[in-house]
């Protein structure tokens, strides 16, 4: 299959920044993501206050260290509650990361589906080495090929059809309405196949090589 040409460098950093492909999935995930982190943290911290408070009640100390150690307890309540915040929102961040990996090659794909609802086959890219789903989308790469060279085939068959209907209809001028529809299919193949998809894909990925026997 012959593959489409590289994305202008400009617009492909352009393209690259835009992290929220689908926003409605990345944020579910980094938000349930972040929400696990802040919790996990919170019972952490809760049992940890605990197993200070009661070792701090076991000493038994004097006013002035039980208020010195109720300040430091509140300091340390205080940065624990920073800590699990900045986790919370690494982990959401993290998830934005992951889900990208996983939107991103479903974002391409839809985008060549619609193309190809529009009678024209998509200029082919390769994912970038972060993605996820390589295998399922060098199968719909794969499906893609076959379905062009399906229709290469058929049109093939077509002109070749049209050709020996032409040599017929001398003999048979009735047979000129099938021959003009014929002729129109076989037009019309030819012009899917020789038209890629008008636009970049709309995520910046490198052109890949050839294929080996492509």
């Amino acid at each position: 299959m012959a593959e489409g040409s590289a994305a202008p460098v400009g617009k492909s950093e352009g393209h690259r920044r835009h992290y929220l492909l689908d926003r409605g999935f990345q944020l579910k995930y980094a938000i349930l993501m972040a929400c696990a982190g802040l919790a996990v943290a919170l019972v952490f911290g809760l049992w940890l206050h605990q197993a200070h408070a009661q070792a701090t009640a076991l000493l038994a100390p004097d006013a002035e260290t039980r208020a010195l150690v109720e300040r430091s307890d509140r300091v340390l309540l205080a940065a624990f509650g920073v800590i699990a915040l900045l986790l919370a929102a690494a982990l959401g961040l993290l998830g934005v990361v992951i889900t990208h990996r996983i939107a991103g090659p479903v974002f391409v794909m839809g985008h060549y589906l619609e193309v190809l609802a529009e009678g024209r086959f998509p200029r082919m890219r390769t994912l970038r080495r972060s993605d996820e789903l390589r295998t399922f989308f060098r199968t719909f790469i794969d499906a893609v090929d076959r379905l062009k060279g399906r229709e290469a085939r058929h049109a093939a068959a077509l002109e070749d059809a049209v050709q020996r209907m032409r040599a017929a209809a001398v003999r048979s001028p009735e047979l000129q309405p099938a021959i003009d529809a014929l002729a129109a299919a076989a037009r019309e193949r030819r012009a899917a196949l020789a038209q890629d998809d008008l636009e970049l894909t709309p995520m910046a990925v490198p052109a890949p090589g050839k294929r080996a026997g492509a």
